[in-house]
């Protein structure tokens, strides 16, 4: 058996010409070029899927071998995965080769034998370099480019992996870092086998997936419970990242840009007991990154006014001028080129894999005294309740907490009100599922308040180019629902301040 360690990155552009030279502090071992057809194997069940298990037959050279990849690990773009590799003699798989400990319990490879059937097939060119370095380590880099195919589709291959022959895995983040300064690599976190089954509509189409609490026990430590949280982050982000990369839309940046946001606020919470070994870079970046997708805000808010060819405008009699306005505003955002020439940027490159290298390494537990590993090792729930009181006196001490807000006021306090809400996120699966519901259900209404309070601001900004009579129509539109809204978040305020904190 074999434990992969490896790399993988998605590439936007051919970069094989320029590999050469980004190599040259490298000893080349080895460098060669072959054309590898894979054919992937499952039950019409998708019993292996089930498994999280992969088998394939690979042909290259006149030579077969059949790989059976079993469940492993995945953080950022780093895949850590045990293999079993055998030579074949025909094109069929032959499960009785593996070793018979690997099967599951209740799992009969005869019966799977019998039920097994091409999928799909990965056919690509690979370029490889067996690459040595100063203290021993060698890596394998292997750029891939071909293509997947299946009943009459095919999706393109362009992918990049560095695998960890032998040595210290360090030395992949290493060489990792030279490339993605480059520009046009984003980690990639789906295989190509992942791809296969979705090309071939075996596996289920992404949907959207909204932050929901986080599964936590009590008795976890602050340790624990912070790996948690950030590994769910970064798989949020980086599953919407994949989503939009295949099927572009705003609700999948929006998911993205959540996941972001819940990393950050993981880091600001836990910073008290690691931020000695936190690299700052990493804080810049997620606020660079935050700044990057802060016109998704205004992005929604079009999308809304504009829904349904303008349904929510439908009172108007501008109607038909605001929304060419409001198309003009549209055309102002960034559009898709721009957004993936960001996400195969070398800074966002940079953010993702120092964040994946962190996590691996757990760089947290270096140079910890001894009442720092105390702290850490304690049970998550004590800190929970200091973290969750200290983000709810925060927002009882800004203007939330005042007697009277006007529109603007409140529409200030959306960050502040959407970090508390990430706070009870991440823990409020520590604490009794009602109370918990009845404490928060009254703020998440406050936050949908503030907006469609600020929904009003595109209108307020297409209200300068309209013509007088439009002008006037629509001021007098806009008061009355600014009035309607303003009351209903006074009502919900009075009431939402009320409540006693159920994690006391």
């Amino acid at each position: 058996m074999d434990t992969e360690i490896e790399i993988k990155f998605l590439v936007s552009h051919d970069i094989s010409d320029r590999l050469p030279g980004l190599l040259q502090s490298y000893q080349i071992l080895k460098h060669d070029q072959r054309r590898l057809a894979n054919t992937y194997f499952d039950t019409a069940e998708l019993a292996l899927r089930r498994m999280d298990a992969g088998l394939r037959i690979r042909s290259q050279d006149g030579e077969l071998e059949q790989t059976i990849k079993l469940a492993g690990s995945q953080v950022g773009g780093l895949h850590q995965r045990p293999e079993y590799n055998v030579a074949l003699t025909e094109h069929s798989p032959d499960l009785s080769r593996f070793p018979a400990h690997i099967w599951p319990a209740g799992v009969e490879p005869e019966s799977l034998q019998q039920a097994l059937q091409p999928l799909f097939c990965t056919d690509f060119t690979r370029q490889r370099w067996l690459l040595g370095v100063a203290d021993g380590s060698e890596i394998e880099l292997a750029f891939d480019r071909g293509e997947i195919r299946v009943q009459g589709r095919q999706e393109p291959i362009l992918e990049l992996e560095l695998e960890l022959v032998r040595g210290d895995a360090s030395q992949l983040f290493e060489l990792a870092d030279i490339l993605v300064k480059q520009g046009g690599l984003r980690l990639g976190a789906v295989s190509k086998a992942q791809r296969g089954y979705r090309l071939a509509g075996l596996s289920p189409a992404p949907a959207l997936r909204p932050l929901e609490h986080i599964p936590l026990a009590g008795h976890e430590s602050c340790e624990q419970a912070m790996v948690r949280l950030l590994h769910q982050g970064l798989r949020h982000w980086q599953f919407h990242e994949e989503a939009w990369v295949t099927t572009p839309g705003i609700d999948w940046l929006v998911q993205l840009r959540e996941g972001v946001s819940l990393v950050h606020q993981i880091l600001l919470m836990f910073g008290g007991l690691v931020s000695h070994r936190v690299n700052s870079a990493w804080i810049d970046d997620l606020l660079w990154l935050q700044q990057q997708l802060s016109w998704l805000d205004k992005a929604q808010m079009l999308g809304h006014l504009s829904a349904e060819k303008g349904h929510y405008l439908r009172r108007l009699d501008c109607q038909k001028a605001l929304l060419a306005e409001l198309a003009e505003q549209q055309a102002q955002l960034p559009d898709e080129p721009q957004l993936r020439e960001l996400l195969h940027g070398p800074r966002y490159g940079r953010l993702m894999l120092g964040l994946t290298h962190w996590l691996y390494r757990q760089d947290w537990r270096a140079g910890l005294s001894e009442e720092q590993v105390a702290k850490l090792a304690a049970p998550v729930a004590g800190l929970a309740r200091q973290l969750m009181d200290d983000s709810w006196q925060t927002l009882r001490r800004s203007a939330l907490g005042d007697e009277r807000l006007g529109r603007e006021r409140y529409i200030q306090q959306k960050g502040k009100l959407r970090r508390n809400l990430l706070v009870g996120l991440c823990f409020g699966e520590l604490y009794p599922a009602e109370a918990r519901m009845g404490f928060r259900m009254p703020w998440l209404d406050i936050l949908r308040g503030i907006e469609d309070l600020d929904m009003l601001s595109p209108l307020e900004e297409a209200r300068e180019r309209l013509a007088a009579e439009d002008r006037e129509e629509l001021d007098d539109w806009l008061e009355r629902k600014r009035r309607f809204l303003l009351e209903a978040l006074e009502q919900s305020r009075a009431q939402a301040l009320l409540l006693e904190p159920y994690w006391r």
